[in-house]
């Protein structure tokens, strides 16, 4: 079923232009080295090649938005 709204309980602890920011370091090229995103992988991949870098991103903003995802900084604190 296709709601009209969603509402998702913030976790992330920034605002949405800042995750935007933080989420423009995720790249094809880097992507396998964000493991948490595993499930994401071939989701990310497919939306870079049909529609581009900034939708492939888009798709990950509401994992993080409600903490189902970490946020890219989160990763790379975690496996630094």
């Amino acid at each position: 079923m296709i709601h009209d709204q969603y509402k998702l309980e913030k976790v992330y602890k920034g605002n949405y232009e800042e995750l935007v920011q933080e989420l423009s370091v995720v790249t094809l090229e880097n992507v396998k080295t964000y493991r948490p995103y595993k499930k994401r992988w071939d989701d990310f991949y497919s939306m870079w090649l049909r529609f581009g870098p900034d939708a492939a991103r888009t798709i990950l903003i509401p994992y993080i938005w409600n903490g189902r995802l970490p946020s890219p900084r989160e990763v790379k604190d975690e496996y630094s």
